[in-house]
Parts: C-alpha cells; sequence; structure tokens
C-alpha cells in the first residue's frame, strides 16, 4: 500500500506541474495577444485623420482606469462620481437627492 501511496503523489505531484505548465503558456499566449492587438492598433491610428484619432484615442484612455496605468502613459487621473466614492466608503446614496449637474447637458 505504500508504493501505491508514493506512486499517487508522484502522478499528484506531475499533475501539478502539468497545470502550472498550462497556467504558464495560457499568460504567455494572453500577454502576446495583448502586444499584437496594440501594436496593430497603433499602427491603424496613424492612417486616421486627426478628429478621428483624438476620438479613438480618447475612448481608449477612457478604458484605462488603475492609476498606476494612467500614471505610467502620462494621462490625467481621472475624478471618482461622488455615487462611486459613496459606494467605496460604504454609504448608500440619499435616493432624493438631486442628481449632479453633467458636463454634457
Amino acid at each position: 500500500m505504500k508504493n501505491l501511496d508514493v506512486v499517487i503523489a508522484q502522478y499528484e505531484a506531475r499533475l501539478r506541474d502539468l497545470k502550472a505548465q498550462v497556467k504558464r503558456q495560457e499568460r504567455k499566449a494572453d500577454t502576446r495577444r495583448k502586444i499584437l492587438y496594440g501594436a496593430a492598433y497603433l499602427a491603424m491610428v496613424e492612417t486616421l485623420s486627426e478628429d478621428q484619432r483624438a476620438r479613438s484615442l480618447a475612448r481608449v484612455h477612457g478604458a484605462v482606469t488603475n492609476p498606476k496605468d494612467r500614471a505610467f502613459l502620462g494621462l490625467p487621473t481621472l475624478k471618482q462620481p461622488e455615487t462611486q466614492i459613496a459606494k467605496v466608503k460604504g454609504v448608500v446614496a440619499d435616493p432624493d437627492a438631486d442628481a449632479p449637474k453633467l458636463p454634457f447637458l
């Protein structure tokens, strides 16, 4: 019985190693996919008019929400709406309160 326990433990260790190897390969493929799409996007942006380029980059910049990533890319920090701040602090917003005025209305 001890021999079987040792063999089972060896197979389980091998299975863990194989799962870790698959995970590494998936991360590597994901990184490569992001690099390729990013490079293709940057090449495509160069072919757009100034107006189209500005709108396209604005959409992409809006999707970058991590403060460290924004700082790395030289983008301004995003302002958190009061409702998001309230959620973070665990405060429930007053449903009867006036809605904040949006700059584009």
